[in-house]
């Protein structure tokens, strides 16, 4: 078979999981075979019943086993098969238990022997939940993010049909004097233990040759991109005098980090390059400012500016400010218009009547068409695909390109990443704005907390975000507060007017509901990672995390710069179960730092670049999803290689390189930024 079939062309891959791998962005034996476990379990050994800890996934050998028992306790007024054993070895018993699973009963063996695994809780005694039997200890499993519909039994299965699949013949991409020179294992040793490794070396191993080779590659097409717009002619705009008719429009003074980075962007804009630059600063640190300025520039000689915001509530934001500053020059459009309202602003901008043109994906839809396009913006890059900047981009003859990322990224990553920007960090937070403080609450203090953000609400007339890791209760991380539930405990405890948002909500409902509580009719907002990104609510000061070992550090910190946006004292209290060492010491970095950049640069050093890149979306460049997989030695050394091959004139090295070009020369297109 070949690597690019089709999922539903393989045996066991039926309808129902093939719609499942789908909305995983799955259709291909190769979407399938590079996706990337979040994580795995070890269990290569058995671990005693007495040496067990809280929230760990850990097998066990079963010396012996009881008769299964079958509860029905009243959950919301119906009753709820709750299925039980015990089992036991030489060093205690573990009570095994499957709430809502009747047909367990069938899979529990009757005699002592075999193994069982699961996630462990030791808040209601010794408990094992949702655990699976099995004759031996399966080895290192792998832990993949997962879909309605899709379970992580079900995935494996999945992949090791694909597996099965695999041959040598014709799936080697590497010249085998590369891999010798860096000493890389073949291609099918990689995939095959990136998903079931037989020791935690062969998982390193894999995941340093997918990660190189995909760097090597990244490098090689970005190179291609820079020495393209090279020889492209752009706008160049006069500058002289812009930065001081700006600043005196605006109702603060700039910070020295803003007044610099205004003078980069003058300089790019002068150019008669396209400008290409990035703009990374923690949330709240200014911005927004710095794209108005350039706009204001691009609209100052005679042009028009387009900022893409990611929600339909960021693009209001941004609107709102814009009208403020320049007037009716400043035009909305997003996909929630009426009809009568939308063809108005297409022919403001099509007629060159607006200079200011704020939107959400609308604005890369067929039907805009501007007049004079200077400068195209993207506000928190992360959440765009890089296909969709391309092609607002591709609405003008070479614009400006600005973009702005509150995901801070180091240096070092950002050469990889972003070989062919420019990249300016804004450090300081705006003058009058306060750091965040940001507490621990253990397990037994929750209570407590939620006690006290109530009184603060009450007492100050402030606003809180409570953030959860997932949806709904999910049997594969039983350990984990849903928002669901939460809201529902709240709703319960707390005198407060509640409200709960998620990214399963229409976005016309999710925009709604964040409207509201902008406008203060909502005191607490119960909610998942939505929030993440186009939330300006300066009277919201504090924010409590459930779960918090559930969420990466970067994204802690992305979360917590939601409060704090005003002269307010603010709050961040982080609530974990887990015991981990390697938790505790994340929640450390937080209650200690507030600089984005030294949370980033933490991060990359103790759990890689993973951390910070996040999961690709479909249809844009898998490179992005290898390059997460390993060190940032393995990706620095790949650059480099890349450098190097890219200089080199012998033959052979020249012909790889140009075959690299040729093999992904569509995924050119996926992330050109201009």
């Amino acid at each position: 078979m070949n690597i690019d079939d089709k999922l539903t062309d393989l045996k066991g891959i039926g309808p129902k999981r093939a719609e499942a791998l789908g909305r995983l962005g799955l259709f291909s034996m190769r979407d399938l075979l590079f996706y990337s476990p979040r994580d795995h379990y070890d269990l290569r050994e058995a671990k005693k019943i007495d040496s067990l800890t809280h929230g760990e996934y850990a097998i066990v050998a079963i010396n012996e086993i009881d008769k299964p028992k079958v509860a029905y306790p009243s959950i919301n007024g119906r009753r709820t098969p709750l299925v039980s054993v015990t089992v036991a070895d030489d060093t205690g018993r573990l009570r095994c238990s499957w709430f809502n699973q009747p047909y367990i009963r069938t899979a529990i063996p009757e005699n002592p022997g075999g193994y069982v695994h699961g996630h462990v809780d030791l808040s209601r005694g010794k408990v094992m939940v949702n655990g699976s039997f099995c004759p031996a200890p399966p080895g290192m499993l792998p832990v993949y993010p997962l879909t309605k519909g899709m379970g992580q039994a079900s995935m494996r299965s999945c992949v090791k049909t694909v597996l099965s699949c695999l041959t040598d013949s014709g799936l080697e991409t590497l010249p085998d004097k590369v891999r010798s020179k860096h000493s890389l294992c073949r291609l099918s040793y990689a995939l095959e233990n990136l998903h079931f490794p037989i020791s935690p070396e062969a998982l390193a191993i894999a995941k340093r040759r997918l990660s190189f080779e995909n760097t090597l590659y990244f490098t090689i097409l970005l190179e291609s991109l820079k020495e393209r717009a090279l020889h492209t002619e752009g706008i160049s705009l006069e500058t002289e005098g812009a930065a001081e008719a700006f600043v005196s429009l605006l109702p603060f003074k700039p910070t020295s980090g803003q007044y610099r980075i205004m003078e980069e962007i003058s300089r790019d804009m002068a150019s008669h390059l396209p400008m290409n630059r990035l703009i990374q600063g923690d949330v709240g640190s200014g911005k927004t400012a710095l794209a108005f300025y350039a706009m204001y520039v691009a609209a100052r000689n005679g042009r028009q500016a387009a900022l893409m915001a990611p929600t339909a509530i960021l693009a209001e934001q941004h609107y709102e400010k814009l009208r403020k500053l320049f007037g009716d020059k400043a035009v909305l459009l997003t996909g929630s218009m009426k009809k009568a309202e939308q063809r108005a602003v297409l022919e403001a901008i099509k007629s060159g009547g607006v200079s200011y043109i704020v939107g959400t994906h609308s604005l890369i839809e067929g039907g805009v068409e501007f007049n004079d396009l200077g400068i195209v913006i993207t506000d928190e890059q992360h959440r765009f695909g890089v296909r969709q900047r391309a092609v607002l981009g591709s609405k003008a003859q070479s614009p400006d390109v600005l973009i702005m990322s509150a995901t801070p990224i180091p240096r070092t990553l950002s050469l990889i990443l972003y070989g062919d920007l420019d990249v300016s960090k804004l450090t300081e937070l705006p003058h009058g704005r306060r750091p965040v403080a940001t507490r621990y609450v253990p397990p037994d203090k929750r209570s407590d907390m939620y006690r006290y953000i109530e009184k603060q609400i009450k007492e100050r007339g402030i606003q809180a975000f409570v953030v959860c890791p997932m949806i709904e209760d999910n049997e594969d991380v039983p350990l984990a507060c849903s928002a669901e539930s939460v809201f529902k405990e709240l709703t319960e405890k707390l005198d407060v007017k509640i409200e709960l948002i998620h990214g399963r909500m229409k976005p016309d409902k999710r925009d709604e509901i964040m409207k509201r509580f902008r406008d203060g009719e909502i005191d607490l907002l119960v909610s998942t990672t939505v929030i993440e990104v186009g939330v300006d609510v300066p009277n919201a000061c504090i924010m409590a995390v459930e779960a918090t070992e559930r969420f990466g550090l970067a994204q802690l910190h992305q979360l917590r710069g939601r409060v704090g946006r005003s002269d307010k004292e603010s709050y961040c209290f982080l609530l974990s179960e887990s015991r981990s060492d390697s938790v505790l010491e994340r929640i450390k970095t937080l209650v200690t730092s507030n600089n984005g950049f030294e949370i980033a640069e933490k991060d990359l050093l103790t759990r890689g670049p993973g951390e910070l890149l996040g999961q690709r979306q479909h249809g844009e460049s898998q490179f992005i999803d290898a390059l997460a997989l390993s060190d940032m030695d393995t990706l620095n050394e790949a650059r480099n290689a890349a450098v190097e091959l890219l200089k080199s004139d012998l033959p052979e090295e020249k012909a790889f390189v140009r075959e690299v070009l040729n093999r992904y020369s569509h995924q050119l297109e996926n992330i050109a930024i201009n």
